[in-house]
């Protein structure tokens, strides 16, 4: 028996998550042994318990095989000195959640390449950071700090963990860093060039993150293998959603040392369309597709789960965000497409 540890969050994170728990309820049905507990994470935990992420919840997580994650966050807690977002941060770090993947996956266009992000260190997490202020000519200014810092042993395992996943595909694994600038990329490309020397099986190429992000929009079909720091990551990964047409359609994957994994969508809370029921619900499906695959090692049901969101999209159904992505779409509602999809999971092959 497997537990699952659902985490709606905040925005749209309920609307989304209410799709997935009734993939996993039917997939219950044709056979998968798990069972579903549920807590609370970022604005609504503070609303709880006044904590973004309480003890508790840390707690549960020592004892559950795999995690999904909704998304945190809203305007509701713009001037709270709580912030949802460290609720995320938290359960990341504390959990050691040191790597991200993210799959910039998408049939109907033929792209398919992964995006290996650090997750616990760099700007995100070093110190010294803050909010201060000083005397500058006489007149008292505000100013702010946040510091990047990485050790070798923290890109050694990400790069192996590259090397090894681009031996299994393409054999192409491309580093993206901002070494001509920063100390820590400067480390970063050092370290890398000095693994890939262990997998010489292995074609190692080295971009600078401004000419990556035109690279990756230009010439997505050169990219297999993706590695790059937290900061980078984030914001590379969310920019290839414009060639999925949506960031509401990319899944994720983070990892730790002892083989708990938390699946989430790449996107955020997006609280002005909360509550309207036109929130993209693919990421979070495609979350539970690789869930499927690396958790339950259910291939046979992780492949029907990604054709069944892939054939509702056939027929032209879509959710609004992606009305000009998809050819003769009819627009259906988050729910719609959870019910969709859930049909054709069931259907006998």
């Amino acid at each position: 028996m497997i537990n699952i540890l659902i985490l709606p969050g905040d925005g749209i994170g309920p609307e989304i998550t209410k799709q997935v728990i009734k993939i996993i309820k039917s997939c219950i049905f044709l056979g998968l042994k798990c069972k579903l507990i549920y807590n609370y994470i970022g604005g609504i935990s503070i609303e709880k318990f006044n904590i973004p992420i309480s003890d508790k919840l840390l707690k549960i997580c020592n004892y559950v095989d795999t995690i999904f994650l909704g998304c945190v966050g809203g305007y509701k807690w713009k001037n709270c000195y709580l912030k949802p977002e460290e609720g995320l941060l938290d359960i990341r770090k504390k959990l050691n959640f040191f790597l991200n993947i993210r799959p910039i996956k998408c049939p109907y266009k033929n792209i398919d390449f992964l995006i290996l992000r650090e997750l616990i260190g760099g700007i995100y997490f070093s110190k010294p950071k803050g909010l201060s202020k000083q005397i500058i000519n006489s007149i008292p200014t505000w100013y702010s700090y946040n510091t990047e810092v990485y050790n070798e042993q923290e890109i050694i395992r990400i790069a192996r963990i590259g090397f090894n996943l681009a031996k299994t595909r393409k054999q192409k694994l491309c580093s993206i860093d901002k070494s001509n600038v920063l100390d820590t990329s400067k480390l970063w490309r050092k370290v890398v060039t000095y693994i890939h020397k262990f997998y010489n099986e292995v074609k190692l190429s080295h971009l600078y993150i401004d000419f990556a992000t035109i690279e990756l929009i230009k010439k997505y079909n050169n990219f297999d293998i993706i590695i790059t720091s937290n900061l980078f990551g984030d914001i590379l990964s969310d920019h290839c959603s414009l060639l999925t047409g949506s960031l509401g359609t990319l899944p994720s994957i983070s990892i730790n040392n002892k083989s708990l994994s938390l699946f989430e969508p790449a996107h955020g809370s997006a609280p002005d369309i909360a509550g309207l029921n036109i929130a993209n619900p693919i990421g979070s499906l495609l979350s539970i597709v690789l869930m499927l695959e690396f958790v339950f090692n259910c291939i046979k049901l992780s492949n029907k789960l990604y054709y069944s969101i892939y054939k509702v999209l056939s027929y032209g159904f879509c959710t609004i965000d992606m009305k000009n992505i998809i050819k003769n779409s009819k627009i259906i509602s988050t729910n719609e497409f959870g019910d969709l999809v859930n049909h054709f999971l069931l259907l006998n092959d």
